[in-house]
């Protein structure tokens, strides 16, 4: 075979495996809600309307180094050092507004508006996160 003819072919090799590998791990239902605004997969880049959430959990706040977006709230409590773990995760989606301003001691700016009451939809979620993350 000539050299261009194997490189097309390892190249379309590579492209279908990337392509199967995300599709071994679609979205978890647990996250449905923020594909809205944010995005949920390996390697792309942030949206103008919220960072991409892959390996979110664990990570300082401000993790997603291309997201130009983040509030004035976000911005203190990363300075105050928060990390996402799973409990903070949790009080951030029953109510991001209450727990930045508890976490920063005074109410700031914020950005998300997004509230999700329920706590079992809330523990989906952060093992949503942890699905995606395992994915990359």
């Amino acid at each position: 075979m000539k050299p261009f003819a194997m490189a097309l072919v390892s190249a379309t090799l590579l492209v279908s495996g990337i392509g199967l590998a995300w599709a071994d791990c679609p979205t978890p239902p647990g996250l449905s809600g923020c594909k809205a605004c944010h995005v949920l997969e390996p390697g792309k880049a942030s949206r103008v309307t919220g960072p991409n959430l892959v390996g979110v959990v664990g990570q300082p706040a401000m993790h997603a180094a291309d997201f130009k977006g983040y509030s004035e709230a976000m911005k203190a409590a990363q300075a105050k050092g928060l990390t996402w773990t799973d409990e903070n995760v949790m009080a951030y989606l029953l109510d991001p507004k209450a727990f930045l301003t508890e976490f920063n001691g005074q109410p700031l700016k914020n950005a998300m508006m997004f509230q999700m009451k329920d706590e079992a939809k809330r523990q989906a979620a952060v093992e949503g996160l942890k699905t995606i993350a395992a994915c990359q």
